[in-house]
């Protein structure tokens, strides 16, 4: 019984985080180009028991594209594209950077964790903008 409960505790949290990262998403919420998405996912990585640390912060972004992509479609824009898989990558390799540190590790190594999280992000999908986006490739 006790273990149960536990067990419900140990999912509520993660859960509630997912769900305000999805809603903080949502256009107009936050600030333009801020994102707490990599920072989730590398804490997920870090503090989220192991199948969850995998599947629920990526089921959340994909959840929340599809909905922004309905959002955007409905004001004349397709906002998905195929480059967008990539996203999924630099995400994986967050949530998997965070999985190599423990919850225990001192504060410098989380924030280290952290912002090569940030700049794997930002490589990986301003490479793939500047290989994919037609404003970035002149004919």
């Amino acid at each position: 019984m006790m273990s149960s409960m536990n067990e419900r505790h140990n999912l509520l949290l993660p859960i509630l985080l997912m769900f305000l990262f999805a809603l903080s998403r949502w256009p107009g919420l936050m600030p333009v180009n801020f994102s707490a998405a990599y920072a989730l996912a590398f804490c997920a990585g870090v503090y989220f028991p192991r199948p969850l640390a995998w599947w629920l912060p990526l089921v959340t972004l994909t959840i929340s594209d599809l909905a922004l992509n309905l959002y955007y479609q409905s004001r004349g824009v397709d906002a998905f594209q195929p480059s967008q898989l990539l996203n999924y990558v630099a995400f994986a390799l967050i949530i998997w950077l965070g999985t190599k540190l423990r919850p225990q590790a001192g504060w410098l190594n989380l924030i280290s964790g952290g912002l090569v999280g940030a700049i794997l992000f930002y490589l990986i999908t301003n490479t793939a903008a500047w290989f994919f986006n037609p404003f970035h490739n002149p004919e």
